[in-house]
């Protein structure tokens, strides 16, 4: 690359336009010095030439690079030869000196006034130099008298930038998993302690670069500092409160409180899953309580909420109340699509089904047109066809806060994980299979993390974890044929 002065020109030479490569060391001002040199002699500076590697590919000789000099307007950018062209640019790096700022152009100073930090600047200037070239050496000397560096960094400046990369690596390590995986902190103090007096160390060291200590005190910061969701109510709060209190019936709730205190219980229950219980389909194995304690939990809340459903229509003897619990047990279905609880909406939707309440044809005749055509609605949205075709749909357009149907990702999960091997036919981790999961488990932690405003209602939240009237598939069933006999055949 040239410069608006060809170095073979036997003109007075600009300093500030003056650019250090490994043939030149004799051309590098001292700083503050105005003085121009006096122009070199030809046959030194042709001897000098030879060393450079650049100028052994180029075949121009000195009368063509006196009239390039003519040629070469320094307002414009100059092109790179194709002898420059063919060689790594980590071997010739081009770079000006201005003022103690290292400037990264081959434009005019005056154009390019974009001065990078200390440490970048440092960084660039030493990358692919060769410590047996005396410029090169003192260049990085240069640099780092420039941004301010102690002596005994300068002579090491090497082992400098090494330990400077290696403490930012450290750093961005811990921020992302102290912002991405709070929940490892949350539920191991004694992890929590560890980080933060590694940090604290780590701030101590004296050759610490600011923004290092910067960053250090953020993530410190961030494990200390109260999380903002601690001052929602808790799932152990609600199930304590609901403890021997005798619960309001359901006629006295409204269908948008019940919605909101049912969508409510269900992000606290679906928000306590940990990530790890994802991994290796423990839900699926004999010790399925042991290893994934709160997908199971999850499982049996899903469960209790369709079993009280069903019992409120089915304990009803009169057929009016029935159509009634019916209908507004829809209302509240939809109240929960709207709020993106897809997981009660299919709560509601799969009581519904049941045998025990599908088989009640006289109470399903006297159900509105509406509230039918709203079921069906409903249950599109959330059917299994098309491996949740739908849902996956609403999912990918809604914003948080929502509840997904937690089912359809362990499905997906079941599915990689059988029909796809943990190792590639070279024996190499197989990171493809890696990244699916991964990709499951960041979408269900974006829905953990962003929590409901929703104010809790005692009264209602007594009433949907109330289990002293709720029956099981059997009594269900039974009930149900006793409020409406079979026909006789």
């Amino acid at each position: 690359m040239y410069s608006a002065m060809s170095p073979f020109s036997k003109a007075t030479l600009d300093t500030s336009k003056l650019y250090v490569s490994s043939s030149f060391t004799n051309k590098i001002p001292d700083e503050g010095d105005t003085t121009p040199e006096k122009p070199e002699d030809p046959s030194v500076l042709s001897k000098q030439s030879s060393e450079v590697s650049m100028r052994e590919e180029s075949d121009i000789d000195q009368n063509q690079s006196d009239d390039g000099d003519t040629e070469t307007s320094p307002t414009k950018s100059p092109t790179t030869p194709k002898s420059v062209k063919s060689k790594n640019s980590s071997e010739f790096p081009l770079f000006s000196y201005n003022n103690g700022v290292v400037m990264t152009s081959c434009r005019e100073l005056d154009n390019n006034r974009s001065a990078l930090s200390a440490a970048s600047a440092f960084a660039i200037a030493t990358a692919g130099a060769n410590e047996g070239t005396p410029n090169k050496e003192k260049y990085r000397r240069m640099s780092l008298a420039s941004a301010g560096f102690p002596p005994d960094q300068r002579n090491g400046d090497k082992e400098f930038v090494i330990r400077r990369a290696a403490t930012n690596r450290v750093l961005n390590v811990l921020r992302h998993w102290v912002s991405k995986h709070s929940q490892d902190f949350e539920t191991n103090n004694e992890l929590k302690c560890k980080v933060i007096g590694f940090l604290e160390e780590v701030m101590h060291d004296p050759e610490l670069l600011t923004q290092e200590r910067k960053a250090a005190a953020n993530i410190i910061r961030t494990l200390t500092q109260e999380d903002p969701g601690d001052n929602q109510i808790t799932l152990e709060e609600i199930t304590q409160m609901a403890e021997g209190v005798k619960a309001e019936p359901f006629e006295n709730h409204s269908a948008l409180e019940i919605a909101e205190q049912l969508t409510l219980l269900d992000h606290l229950v679906f928000k306590k899953i940990p990530y790890e219980e994802f991994f290796g389909q423990g839900w699926m194995k004999l010790e399925k309580n042991e290893r994934t304690p709160y997908i199971m939990k999850t499982t049996k809340h899903f469960n209790d909420i369709s079993n009280l459903i069903a019992s409120e229509i089915i304990r009803n003897e009169d057929i009016n109340a029935r159509v009634s619990a019916i209908e507004k047990w829809v209302a509240v279905a939809d109240i929960c699509r709207c709020l993106h609880n897809y997981n009660a909406v299919l709560e509601i939707t799969s009581s519904m089904n049941r045998s025990a309440i599908f088989r009640l044809k006289k109470t399903w005749l006297k159900v509105s047109k509406q509230t039918k055509a709203l079921i069906d609605k409903l249950q599109k949205l959330v059917s299994s066809e098309g491996r949740f075709k739908n849902l996956r749909e609403a999912l990918k357009n809604c914003d948080p806060p929502c509840v997904p149907y937690l089912g359809m990702y362990l499905t997906d999960l079941a599915f990689i994980e059988e029909g796809t091997p943990n190792y590639t036919e070279d024996g190499l981790v197989n990171f493809s299979k890696m990244r699916m999961i991964s990709h499951i488990i960041r979408e269900i932690r974006q829905f953990q993390q962003t929590a409901y405003k929703i104010e809790h209602q005692a009264k209602v939240t007594q009433y949907l974890l109330d289990q002293s009237f709720v029956m099981d598939e059997e009594s269900l069933y039974e009930s149900s044929l006793r409020i409406e006999p079979k026909l006789p055949t």
